[in-house]
């Protein structure tokens, strides 16, 4: 796999493979075109249901769609995709529609020929199927010519038909400023186009492109913008609305086939390989394919109930034998202990033992703690050797709790290397973005904290079931292991907590009936 990946996307270009309405290089917007601010890419492929809104909400953006190049690629459909968006061409001259004569079979080459065509100073993708925030686009530009920098992302909220949530919040948690993309924690860890903007020229300097690929196409495109940018930004704003509605079952993040897409992460592996980058930065970039998705495959009911489980462990097994050459222990750079040591295991050829670890997690919903010399443990119920105790992030237990002049008090005792670190407490609706509040965490003693909930900031929040977790290293959360259940009348709601299936504590509010 060698670059530039763009090679196809010139070549159906310059040999008229395709039909382009309102070139974006004609001899007409040469002379009389305004360049403008970003230019924003959709490669569409049978898209009728939702492609309207998606071109909307690009022509509605607060940064003014004079300022927008909006290049969107027919990947020669089979329904009315180009029909509606040759109608909005024809009323939006900076509204380029490409029509291309066979199928590309991936997103990559259409996204490159909007990268071919793009001329502007900045540049984003937008699927066919999802839409943007109204300020999203004024946002990210705003930030990149503030800051000078090559690359800023927001936040990705994803839409389902029943709730919202946010897409990779380490990288929108807050507001961060001019730098590396290697200094923002788990950085590495959402590489998927949404709610992404980039400096063109980086792009178009350095040749990048998306590969033919069907799967993990947009992981290799987005590495390699990392790797060349000098800094990079975030912000916590709504940049980008991901839809994964029930409506949308042709969403191809419903119709991947997870082995499929492990096996392009080995191709990835490899391309990362080949760059030979300074040992610290490739750590980074391998760990994200390594840890969290190859091994993180494995800590799923995909795998635990596939009869087929040898097919999973061949791609286990190709992924270690890429790491046999490497300048380190991959599993070195493991965040998650339980999966280093799960690796370790198969690695001991404890087969058996592997499999039962990711059984046990996923089914066993009374699982042990221990805690020693102050740190949690999961206690396995099926070892008994030195790999009974496999070391946790963090664990918090629900004590004492308390309600007296409507103000909720609750005890906490918590364990982990990050206690230090733990920033507020997070109570969040199970199912919607932007209800939920933050209230203090305060400490007693060591490992002895405590909150206090005034109800009356419960105002605050709409009626719903919510979650209550500790929020440390200032985006991670986790969860706060049972409680007994405190319920109170106040003012029209009824307000309780209590402990969930899953033996965590739980807030539910409701009107009084």
């Amino acid at each position: 796999m060698h670059a530039p990946f763009r090679q196809k996307a010139r070549e159906i270009i310059q040999h008229k493979n395709c039909e382009i309405t309102n070139h974006p290089h004609s001899l007409k917007n040469k002379i009389f075109g305004k360049r403008k601010k970003v230019t924003v890419v959709t490669a569409a492929f049978n898209a009728e249901k939702f492609i309207s809104r998606t071109i909307d909400s690009v022509i509605n953006q607060t940064l003014g769609f004079d300022q927008i190049q909006f290049i969107i690629v027919d990947d020669h459909s089979s329904d009315n995709t180009r029909r509606i968006v040759s109608e909005y061409a024809a009323k939006h001259k900076n509204i380029c529609l490409v029509s291309l004569h066979e199928n590309t079979g991936s997103p990559g080459t259409p996204r490159n020929i909007g990268i071919e065509l793009a001329d502007s100073a900045y540049i984003t993708f937008l699927d066919a199927d999802d839409w943007l925030a109204p300020g999203g686009l004024e946002e990210l530009c705003n930030i990149l010519d503030d800051t000078n920098d090559d690359y800023a992302v927001g936040k990705t909220i994803k839409v389902q038909s029943a709730s919202q949530s946010i897409i990779g919040e380490f990288a929108s948690i807050k507001e961060r400023r001019s730098i590396s993309p290697f200094d923002v924690p788990h950085f590495f860890y959402h590489m998927g186009p949404t709610a992404r903007m980039v400096r063109l020229s980086l792009i178009k300097e350095n040749d990048i492109g998306f590969p033919e690929m069907v799967f993990a196409e947009d992981k290799l495109f987005f590495f390699d913008v990392l790797f060349n940018a000098k800094a990079v930004s975030t912000t916590a704003k709504p940049i980008y609305y991901a839809n994964r509605t029930d409506e949308n079952t042709g969403s191809l993040t419903r119709e991947t086939n997870v082995l499929d897409k492990r096996r392009s992460d080995l191709k990835v592996i490899e391309y990362i390989k080949s760059k030979n980058l300074p040992a610290d930065h490739e750590k980074v970039a391998l760990n994200r394919i390594y840890e969290y998705d190859i091994v993180r495959t494995f800590d799923s009911m995909l795998f635990v109930n596939s009869k087929e489980k040898h097919e999973f462990l061949a791609i286990l097994d190709a992924a270690i034998e890429t790491a046999e050459n490497l300048r380190y222990d991959f599993r070195d750079s493991f965040h998650t202990p339980l999966y280093k040591e799960a690796v370790n295991l198969y690695m001991e050829q404890r087969t058996e033992d592997f499999i039962k670890l990711f059984t046990w997690l996923k089914k066993d919903k009374n699982k042990k703690y221990a805690v020693i010399n102050n740190l949690p443990y999961y206690e396995l119920p099926f070892l008994h050797d030195e790999k009974k105790h496999i070391e946790i992030p963090m664990l918090a237990r629900a004590l004492d709790s308390y309600i007296i002049d409507n103000i909720y008090y609750q005890d906490v005792e918590v364990y982990g290397r990050d206690i230090s670190q733990i920033n507020s407490i997070l109570i969040r609706d199970r199912n919607r973005i932007n209800n939920e509040i933050l209230v203090d965490f305060e400490w007693k003693d060591k490992n002895l904290g405590y909150f206090k909930v005034e109800l009356n900031s419960l105002d605050k929040l709409t009626d719903s079931l919510f979650t209550i977790f500790i929020r440390y290293n200032e985006y991670q959360i986790i969860n706060i292991k049972r409680i007994l259940s405190n319920q109170i009348s106040y003012k029209d709601r009824t307000i309780k907590f209590y402990t969930t299936i899953a033996n965590n504590l739980g807030l539910s509010i409701k009107a009084k009936e």
